[in-house]
């Protein structure tokens, strides 16, 4: 049997993308050479959708409010500890005062090991998964190289050694993401930053369904883990 059989069903290629992405670097690759030998098309497939950090980071400010605001400050804060400050302020920027405050005020005081920081990025990207599923976030519009079509292991299994395309509709009217009100002319500056601290909170209300969801997907991501890594051993 080999590595794809589990994961050539629907749905077995999100699981086996969220698999990769919360493995280290160099236990990811090791992953991605087993899956080429057995198939090029996924291998190229999953390659091309695997989420960065750094990717996310790169999204417009709009989508990264979305985010921010649903995961837990310190989770943020370690994985930004470390980072060029033109670039905290840069992608903190899309949040309240108060709360870019306090996600600055957490990363003075916290002093994270590699260790920590490193698993704080792994939570953060798996919320950013759980925020896909949900519709939170749509990579058809986000970031259209990293949409997973919803027939991908039909496609992928039918295409055998040759690497499929998939073309994305991306002219396809989508609804843009919530965006916070803006303060009405001549508001005070604490009434402006009432309101927006209010919008926040607004958004925390979704944060323990995805906190949840986020559970589920990294309890089954690590019996996979643990199933493939008896494999390599």
């Amino acid at each position: 049997m080999g590595m794809l059989d589990r994961y050539k069903k629907k749905g077995g290629f999100y699981q086996l993308l969220q698999l990769l992405e919360t493995s280290p670097t160099a236990k990811r690759e090791q992953f991605l050479k087993l899956i080429e030998a057995e198939s090029p098309a996924w291998e190229e497939a999953l390659r091309k959708r695997v989420l960065t950090v750094n990717r996310v980071y790169g999204w417009e400010s709009q989508y990264l409010v979305e985010i921010f605001s649903r995961i837990q400050p310190l989770t943020l804060a370690n994985a930004l500890h470390g980072s060029p400050q033109e670039q905290v302020d840069q992608l903190l920027g899309c949040l309240p005062p108060i709360s870019k405050r306090k996600i600055t005020d957490l990363m003075a005081e916290s002093n994270p090991s590699p260790g920590e920081k490193s698993s704080c990025i792994v939570r953060l990207l798996s919320e950013v998964r759980g925020f896909v599923s949900q519709g939170i976030i749509r990579l058809e519009k986000v970031d259209p190289e990293l949409h997973v079509p919803e027939n991908i292991e039909e496609v992928l299994n039918a295409s055998g050694f040759a690497v499929p395309s998939f073309e994305y509709e991306t002219g396809k009217k989508d609804s843009a993401p919530h965006v916070a009100a803006e303060p009405e002319p001549g508001a005070s500056p604490a009434h402006a930053a009432m309101l927006q601290e209010n919008e926040f909170l607004k958004r925390k209300v979704n944060q323990l369904v995805a906190e949840v969801n986020t559970l589920k997907n990294e309890n089954s991501i690590l019996k996979d883990k643990l199933s493939q890594i008896k494999k390599i051993a």
